[in-house]
């Protein structure tokens, strides 16, 4: 196999040390053990650990915003890579236009979105759907492949952009199933449960808030974990739902692990979700999860093996799943251990980083489907019959 040049561009700023991060120094780690040079792009800030880890592989990190400041220079760039790794763009975002300009680069695209929430947004007109589709199609004439998180979103973009087998495929989030593992058995009273999440509308946790108030374990108490804008009405909503000392906000925090090893129960109430990294990284732990369903979320969380799933929205069934767990604990246990199970065989950052690697080898041997189309013609340049 040829060396590639890589460049993996993302829309994110590695400000914390979490599961993502955790992916990025695997696969660059896998990149540079495979013997390809690799060179990130990225947001800031970045947490100064992650910088230290790329730069210990040899591996350059640049500014992504860079590229929209000069585009002729980041199209000449951009042209240098063998593959352009897509990851938390938009479709018809500025920097994905100029990694589709950017020929003969390699585009392959990764979705990692949950899409429309459950409940909230309105939804497209006729008109509006129809022009989009057309647009969709038109956007994936230099993208070589695509790969979603989850079936879930696989499947979703396969109906959006029209791909076929060969352009789609699942490749499953990982973490990090070492760092991420079960502690001691908790003795401590009262239970706790806990969630992990950015602090926006679409992750639900106020319908946690309202389950918490109507929980028969009156004694049990949650911890949420995360920062955004919506953490100050979160407090409010605690306080007007009398929870007070029974909810604790504790805002963004790097040492997951030891928050989730404290846990007895995690929840996870979104409205949407492509995968949900929080969830494998709770399976891992060991700990039972109570998660909406819908998304990608069933493939991870096998109802009433791994886990237990609920309507998303509905606080009432949410307490119930969690007073359930709490009043059998040897159902609480066996489904911790499940979950441990397949999170080690299903989700470990190792497998997903080399399920990358080897994608990108694929598609530097494989022609790209701009490359295909004009090389059906015959060499006179007219159609065939």
């Amino acid at each position: 196999m040829p060396f590639m040049r890589i460049a993996l561009l993302m829309n994110l700023a590695p400000r914390k040390l979490g599961s993502f991060e955790g992916w990025l120094v695997e696969f660059c780690r896998e990149a540079r053990r495979r013997g390809h040079t690799l060179d990130v792009l990225g947001k800031r800030p970045v947490h100064p650990e992650f910088a230290r880890s790329l730069g210990e592989m040899g591996v350059e990190w640049d500014e992504i915003d860079e590229l929209e400041l000069d585009p002729v220079e980041a199209l000449a760039r951009l042209r240098g890579y063998d593959v352009l790794h897509l990851n938390m763009f938009a479709p018809r975002s500025f920097v994905a236009l100029l990694a589709y300009a950017a020929w003969p680069a390699r585009v392959l695209f990764v979705d990692r979105t949950g899409g429309q929430p459950v409940g909230l947004g309105p939804q497209p007109g006729a008109l509006r759907a129809l022009l989009s589709k057309t647009a969709d199609r038109l956007t994936m004439v230099r993208v070589n492949a695509l790969a979603g998180v989850s079936d879930f979103v696989r499947d979703r973009n396969r109906a959006r952009f029209s791909l076929d087998e060969r352009r789609a495929r699942t490749i499953y989030n990982g973490v990090d199933t070492r760092r991420f593992s079960p502690g001691p058995a908790r003795q401590a009273a009262p239970a706790l449960v806990l969630t992990i999440a950015h602090l926006i509308p679409e992750k639900g946790v106020d319908h946690l808030l309202h389950a918490f108030a109507q929980m028969r374990h009156r004694e049990a108490r949650l911890r949420i974990a995360g920062d955004g804008p919506q953490a100050s009405h979160l407090a409010q909503l605690a306080a007007e739902l009398g929870l007070e000392g029974r909810v604790d906000l504790v805002g963004l925090t790097n040492d997951v692990p030891a928050l989730l090893k404290e846990a007895d129960i995690y929840v996870h109430p979104t409205l949407a979700e492509a995968f949900g990294l929080a969830i494998a990284e709770a399976m891992a732990t060991g700990l039972p999860v109570v998660a909406s369903r819908l998304g990608g979320i069933p493939e991870l969380v096998e109802d009433g093996v791994s886990g237990l799933l609920v309507e998303p929205r509905d606080s009432k069934a949410i307490a119930r799943a969690i007073d359930l767990l709490l009043d059998v604990p040897e159902l609480r246990m066996r489904l911790g251990r499940n979950a441990r199970t397949r999170a080690v065989e299903r989700f470990d950052v190792r497998g997903c980083a080399r399920a990358h690697l080897l994608w990108c080898e694929e598609h530097h041997r494989r022609r790209g489907p701009l490359a295909a189309l004009f090389a059906s013609r015959p060499a006179g340049g007219e159609a065939g019959p």
